[in-house]
């Protein structure tokens, strides 16, 4: 007999690796507790080629939606243009679809930066759950723009204010202006970007934060108890579950075998956002230059760097990063410091080498170094036109990766302790069943009413 149907949640993404990623984990967990809950999974028609094929839960279902720009168009060559065509052309065909649906929705789950579906629920009488697929801390200041504006920390001007301490935030230890999201470097952005966003927070029902408690429990303690609507912290990443093992057979684990243990700098620099190629020169000359083994996950470039690093390190286009992270032989992480990087190197217990692109990445970057102590920077200004250069990357490299150093074992100790502390917070009746059975049983509450 099939189970009754009784729960109809639709998660609409945003349409991009960062966010489709913890939404469907989100979805695979909520799926999993109760097989009288359908989920929806709205998907632009590029990304159900990219993951339809995916395994997934019975009841977990795609449905789809035109691409909002032709799909000719490369995302990461026009981030903006993306990003508004999603704000401006996305709202319409999602409220058609929900007409379409046999089941009506009982709950939508959205992600935060697709806004418009706060007035599509709204409209529709639906509940709303919103994704902050960011960190809690990012949200916060978000949150507390106007404490921002109050006193004098918005815009953010590099030589102006840059090395302002902003210490208003509840919750937040003290940080720069310069560590703060890259969008309050604007004026126009916060009206273009986040104004809408904070808006759909205010109307929702729920707020999940793809965040762990452990990493950021003053900052969310202090969110509760000023948001009116309910807050979980679901950290919607499937690293918590053990890695499995599966992957052997792949080239680079093979290769990573036969490396030493803790030896070897895993370089990945984002799916998305692109730096430079004068900057990834400098990166790939000083990484050869180190004398560090190291695996590079470059996407595009792989070709042009495989010329530059020769036998020096593997530079491959994609790898299964958490398996990479798990292996023993990898020693440390140069990262971009998006979220999902962040919690899963967190997470596997792995030192960072902090090197931010924009947005968020900036104040993660921050975190990392200044309030875990598990990372170091690369550069201490992120600007694009200030390169880091291959010397300077060389020697970092050196240093960061000799495991005998003072500096290196603290590093190393930390990235531990803050893994523990993480893994308590997974572990049978710790803090993350305890969110999402909470929300689970919330969420069929509604339906019965």
């Amino acid at each position: 007999m099939k189970p009754i149907l009784s729960c109809h949640v639709v998660a609409m993404p945003y349409p991009g690796r960062g966010h489709i990623n913890p939404m469907m984990d989100l979805c695979k967990l909520v799926a999993g507790k109760s097989s009288s809950i359908l989920v929806t999974f709205v998907l632009t028609e590029e990304w159900l080629g990219l993951i339809g094929s995916s395994a997934k839960p019975d009841n977990i279902r795609f449905a789809t939606i035109p691409n909002v720009i032709p799909s000719e168009h490369v995302r990461g060559s026009d981030p903006n243009g993306f990003a508004m065509a999603v704000l401006s052309k996305m709202e319409e065909p999602f409220e058609r679809l929900l007409n379409e649906l046999q089941l009506s929705p009982t709950l939508i789950i959205a992600d935060a930066v697709v806004p418009w579906a706060a007035d599509v629920a709204s409209r529709r009488n639906i509940p709303l759950a919103v994704l902050w697929p960011m960190s809690a801390s990012v949200f916060s200041v978000f949150y507390h723009f106007d404490l921002l504006v109050q006193h004098g920390h918005f815009p953010v001007n590099l030589s102006v204010n840059g090395n302002d301490i902003v210490d208003c935030i509840p919750g937040l230890s003290p940080i720069r202006g310069l560590d703060l999201p890259t969008v309050m470097r604007l004026e126009e952005n916060y009206q273009r970007f986040l104004k809408a966003p904070l808006q759909a927070i205010h109307k929702a029902q729920y707020l999940l934060l793809a965040s762990v408690y452990e990493l950021e429990a003053e900052v969310i303690d202090a969110l509760k108890a000023k948001a009116s609507c309910s807050i979980y912290t679901i950290c919607p990443t499937t690293t918590h579950f053990k890695v499995k093992d599966s992957n052997g057979d792949l080239n680079y684990l093979k290769w990573l075998n036969l490396q030493p243990p803790n030896s070897v700098l895993f370089v990945s620099l984002g799916s998305y956002l692109s730096i430079s190629g004068s900057q990834m020169d400098e990166i790939a000359a000083g990484l050869c230059k180190s004398g560090t083994s190291f695996l590079w996950a470059a996407r595009g470039e792989t070709l042009r760097l495989k010329e530059i690093c020769g036998e020096k390190g593997l530079v491959v286009p994609w790898c299964d990063q958490l398996s990479v992270l798990c292996h023993p032989s990898i020693g440390g992480f140069l990262s971009h410091c998006g979220w999902n990087s962040t919690k899963e190197a967190i997470l596997a217990g792995v030192p960072i080498l902090t090197f931010p692109i924009m947005m968020d990445q900036v104040m993660n970057a921050k975190m990392i170094v200044e309030d875990w102590q598990i990372g170091w920077r690369v550069k201490r200004e992120f600007d694009k036109d200030n390169l880091a250069k291959r010397d300077e990357i060389a020697e970092l490299v050196q240093k960061f990766m000799n495991l005998e150093s003072g500096e290196r074992k603290q590093l190393t100790k930390k990235a531990r302790e803050t893994q523990q502390a993480c893994e308590r917070e997974f572990a049978e009746g710790g803090a993350f069943q305890i969110y999402l059975d909470g929300f689970t049983r919330s969420i069929l509450q509604y339906h019965h009413h």
